[in-house]
């Protein structure tokens, strides 16, 4: 118990564990933001990917 005790002090007392929980915070927020974009764009993602296949003469 007592090794568990100071591998978690360890972990908490070091800069390598907060940059790593900065980064998954950054992480997390891109990807609600990129969620809550795309979905306000609603239906035009989708009509202007066909246009743009269209351009290239896709099916």
């Amino acid at each position: 118990m007592r090794t568990v005790a100071m591998m978690l002090r360890t972990f908490v007392e070091k800069e390598e564990g907060a940059s790593l929980v900065e980064y998954a915070f950054i992480l997390l927020l891109m990807v609600v933001v990129s969620i809550a974009v795309v979905a306000n764009l609603g239906e035009y993602p989708a009509a202007a990917f066909e246009s743009v296949d269209g351009g290239f003469g896709g099916p």
